[in-house]
């Protein structure tokens, strides 16, 4: 069969080549434009990376971020001197690499700080804000007179600065067991606020209040009488009561060496027995 029979009878043949043709021709063209996008994207990412890289190394590395000025927020009683001890040993260095947290953990160390926070202020400056301890009770320790926060903290001694605040001194403090002397300070804080919310004319009488026993709290008044033992966690109990009897105890008896209002319906009277007798 000639060449001009075959054509006639087939021409499909001679497509169907083409068409294969015209397919390779497609998926090289389709994977050289996958070739160059990913090129353009893996060297749009390089240069990402590399002005990531430069970025970061002049703000770490410039003079211009270096630390000259330390601004304080006003406090009440922390000490300015004090808290900038602190932060001035940063001074000079750069202000993206301060350990923030870090410098916040120092200041939460010093008198009257509950919490500090501290941010950069561009180019060369932070700012520090603190979160002051509030006074709530007065505590015997070791000899010297604390005032101490809701949390038990001991925030610092109690002198001529702070002669206004006024509280009954908590003594029997545990010096030993840091969280012991912390719960007990916890106690007799709970017993003051009970005492405003119920009795607000008796919290003034109040000299001392002896926390040195778990199972009991003992109050000692201004004025003397018997020391009032109350139940360390039922405050209340039979205190109404004794109240009532108070003033006839006071008439009979000069000196009442305590009352106890610890057990339910009951209140136990010791008197001082001199002895003489």
């Amino acid at each position: 069969m000639d060449l001009r029979t075959l054509v006639a009878t087939d021409p499909a043949r001679f497509l169907r080549r083409d068409q294969a043709g015209l397919v390779k021709r497609s998926r090289k063209s389709r994977t050289r434009r996958r070739r160059a996008i990913f090129a353009a994207v893996l060297a749009a990412a390089a240069l990402t990376v590399g002005t990531v890289y430069a970025g970061r190394h002049y703000l770490t590395h410039s003079p211009r971020f270096s630390l000259r000025g330390i601004v304080l927020a006003p406090t009440q009683h922390a000490q300015a001197a004090e808290l900038r001890r602190v932060l001035e040993r940063r001074r000079g260095r750069n202000l993206f690499r301060l350990d923030l947290e870090r410098m916040e953990q120092e200041l939460e160390h010093c008198r009257w700080v509950k919490t500090a926070s501290i941010k950069r202020l561009l180019p060369d400056r932070i700012y520090c804000a603190i979160e002051e301890r509030e006074p709530r009770g007065l505590a015997l320790v070791k000899g010297r007179v604390w005032l101490v926060d809701e949390e038990g903290v001991a925030i610092d001694l109690y002198g001529e600065a702070t002669r206004d605040l006024s509280f009954p001194i908590f003594k029997g403090i545990d010096d030993t067991d840091t969280d012991h002397g912390r719960g007990q300070v916890t106690r007799g804080l709970a017993l003051l606020a009970f005492l405003r919310a119920t009795h607000p004319d008796l919290v003034g009488e109040i000299s001392e209040i002896d926390l040195s026993r778990d199972d009991r709290i003992s109050m000692h008044m201004n004025q003397g009488g018997p020391v009032v033992r109350l139940h360390p966690s039922d405050f209340g109990t039979n205190l109404d009561h004794y109240f009532g009897l108070r003033d006839y105890l006071a008439t009979h008896f000069d000196e009442g060496g305590y009352v106890d209002l610890r057990f339910r319906d009951r209140i136990a009277f010791q008197p001082v027995i001199s002895r003489g007798q």
